[in-house]
């Protein structure tokens, strides 16, 4: 190719300076050795929201929270003396705040930059990292919540199997030297019952992990079973109004939606203070939404708009079981005034994986 005709190609050396400038995907900020911006690419723009004539010209310190500013102040100093390639505050969670007043997490790399004339400059890359912390914070949340599943595990197990077992290990010992025949007749009769409720426990705790009547009848049919049996084993009387929407879930997200049910419905019996509930399911916009209300006693929600709850844990499991299908549960409550518990799920749901037979 021609010598001219290639020049005509390239771009000038200021071009190719702003074109990988704005094509960068973090914030990027050129700031002075006194802290004003000098400055910054459309990313910044839009992460900040503030327009580029307001950041051209104004301190670095107005990105940062205006209780961190004298830390920040002393640390860009710091840099300013000895500049060099880094990551800003290693081993620390550093925030940025937008023109809202928001705060976020952040991740910062600084550059030292040298420019043809004048003092020397850094490159900054800002990175907002909420849907990291987001994660990992789930991420803590549901092994806390699996943690105290294995505890409710391990305490039924030992409760109710191993006391039952011991119970049998005894009679089955004390029927081996029964000498009359009638009290070893009826320490046999008395084997055999507990022999059955093992068996039982076992058998709910199966159910527990995994209910079978969910394949067997569908949602619907699951949970007018499980009312039915709150209802007979507890007193707790259940009003359910629950559409057919089997065909719009996977077996994943029917599981889910169960549970979560599940889990509001045992809230509500052990702590609302009422002897009943409603629990209304259907579908509807692209969602299948199930409410669980009951009339009792609520109470005070710590942080508005999250769900701290009767039990943390529990509440906690509930609204991870339905993030992980891309579900949202949501708490309304008072103290005095009831609780009404949302999960709103994506019709669809995920598809499950080979082998996997739910959360």
């Amino acid at each position: 190719m021609p010598p001219g005709l290639l020049e005509g190609r390239l771009l000038s050396h200021d071009d190719h300076y702003r074109a990988v400038f704005e094509a960068s995907p973090d914030a990027t900020l050129i700031v002075d050795s006194e802290g004003l911006i000098l400055d910054v690419n459309e990313q910044a723009v839009r992460m900040f929201g503030w327009s580029r004539e307001a950041l051209t010209g104004a301190l670095v310190e107005r990105l940062v929270p205006s209780h961190k500013r004298g830390a920040h102040l002393e640390h860009r100093m710091n840099y300013v003396r000895q500049p060099r390639s880094r990551p800003m505050g290693a081993g620390l969670e550093l925030y940025a705040v937008r023109r809202d007043g928001t705060e976020f997490p952040v991740e910062i790399s600084l550059s030292p930059r040298t420019p043809p004339r004048g003092a020397g400059q850094v490159i900054c890359a800002i990175r907002d990292i909420s849907a990291w912390e987001r994660m990992r914070k789930r991420s803590g949340l549901m092994v806390a919540a699996m943690e105290q599943e294995r505890k409710r595990l391990s305490l039924e197990l030992h409760d109710e199997v191993l006391q039952c077992l011991v119970s049998l290990k005894v009679r089955v010992r004390l029927m081996r030297d029964e000498t009359d025949d009638g009290r070893r007749a009826r320490e046999g009769e008395q084997i055999s019952r507990e022999i059955l409720d093992t068996f039982n426990a076992v058998k709910r705790l199966i159910r527990g992990l995994r209910p079978p009547e969910l394949e067997r009848q569908g949602l619907a049919g699951a949970l007018r079973e499980h009312f039915h049996l709150l209802r007979e084993s507890g007193g707790f009387q259940v009003d359910g109004e629950v559409d057919d929407v089997d065909d719009e879930l996977d077996e994943v997200t029917a599981l889910t939606l169960y549970r979560v049910i599940q889990e509001a419905v045992a809230n509500a019996a052990r702590h609302s203070g009422e002897r009943s509930a409603t629990v209304r399911v259907a579908s509807g916009g692209g969602c299948v939404v199930a409410e669980i209300r009951d009339r009792g006693r609520g109470f005070e929600l710590r942080d508005p708009g999250s769900a701290e709850p009767y039990d943390h844990v529990g509440i906690t499991g509930m609204t991870e079981r339905a993030a992980m299908v891309g579900g949202d549960v949501t708490i309304e409550t008072a103290p005095g005034r009831g609780t009404l518990v949302r999960l709103t799920i994506p019709a669809g749901g995920v598809p499950a994986m080979p082998g996997v037979r739910g959360p």
